[in-house]
């Protein structure tokens, strides 16, 4: 269903504006839609003809390429929050992530997104990568005096857990929950893919997922109730717009390209999510990272009951 507020932070204060650009990696797997092409919005005689011309002429190949779907976005005017505007179920979602990161998934993406060919080896997968997120992550938390006591641990959707901080990965009980087939990446932490064999946490990590998500409140009230009386909550995502980006968005003089993140987060939207679920904000930070492909920056926050 369309969204009447901010699945940020519950707000009925949004705008809804023309700005976004469903990819066509995103149109099709999200919406087994085939996105259009110059040729395919041309009569059906002239498109194969113009379509043969792209296939022989090199030079013309970016004609034949897919094209982006316009979709309106939401703006929340209570916290800066960017989404689309428009139904997307759940199951939809996850058809873009049924074999995510894998062969399968790299050649379709390829497909739409010739470039995406040679970042496809490095994507989560670059031991530069690595080093710069476990670097921020380890220093981030340095300093938050909860996390001495941290007994029980969390990582949820974290993969193989691979970025469950030091300090915690070599003295806690460790948990991660995962619906892919992927194995933790040391035997010791202990794997679920059911909701209802989590217990209570003294430390939960949701890292590079609430820009995925079309409910991002939602999950965060679901996983408080697996959080103990002293415990927190390490979110991190992606900072991929500001402030004044927003405002851009908002005045139209701006797009929203939705490829995998349908999100958009900013230090004002991510403070208003962990405050709307009952948390206090104890530390919030935003780095640039070089992840080895490319640089990138990320905005972090610590929630506590």
């Amino acid at each position: 269903m369309k969204l009447a507020t901010c699945p940020n932070c519950n707000s009925p204060e949004v705008l809804i504006r023309s700005g976004g650009r469903l990819l066509p990696f995103f149109t099709k797997r999200v919406f087994e839609i085939e996105p259009p092409t110059a040729a395919s919005l041309l009569p059906q005689r002239i498109g194969r003809c113009f379509t043969w011309l792209t296939d022989a002429i090199p030079g013309l190949s970016w004609l034949g390429q897919a094209r982006p779907l316009q979709c309106d976005i939401l703006i929340c005017e209570a916290c800066d929050f960017v989404c689309p505007a428009i139904d997307i179920t759940e199951n939809q979602l996850l058809n873009l992530y049924s074999d995510y990161r894998s062969a399968s998934y790299n050649a379709e993406r390829t497909r739409y997104e010739p470039a995406y060919r040679k970042l496809a080896p490095f994507v989560g997968k670059s031991p530069a990568e690595h080093r710069a997120r476990m670097s921020h992550v380890d220093a981030f938390l340095s300093d938050v005096p909860l996390m001495s006591s941290v007994g029980e641990v969390l990582d949820y959707a974290g993969a193989e857990g691979l970025f469950i901080p030091t300090a915690l990965l070599e003295r806690c009980h460790c948990t991660i929950y995962e619906v892919s087939d992927v194995s933790p990446c040391r035997p010791e932490i202990r794997k679920t893919n059911d909701p209802a064999q989590l217990g209570s946490f003294d430390y939960i990590q949701v890292c590079h997922l609430l820009e995925h998500v079309r409910r991002p409140r939602a999950l965060m009230k679901s996983l408080i109730r697996h959080l103990r009386s002293k415990g927190m909550i390490y979110i991190e995502v992606p900072k991929e717009a500001s402030e004044l980006a927003i405002g851009r968005l908002r005045s139209g003089d701006r797009t929203f390209p939705i490829h995998e993140h349908i999100n958009l987060y900013t230090e004002r939207s991510l403070a208003a999510l962990v405050k709307s679920v009952g948390l206090r904000l104890l530390k919030m930070g935003s780095e640039e990272l070089d992840l080895g492909w490319c640089r990138a920056t990320v905005l972090s926050a610590v929630g506590a009951p």
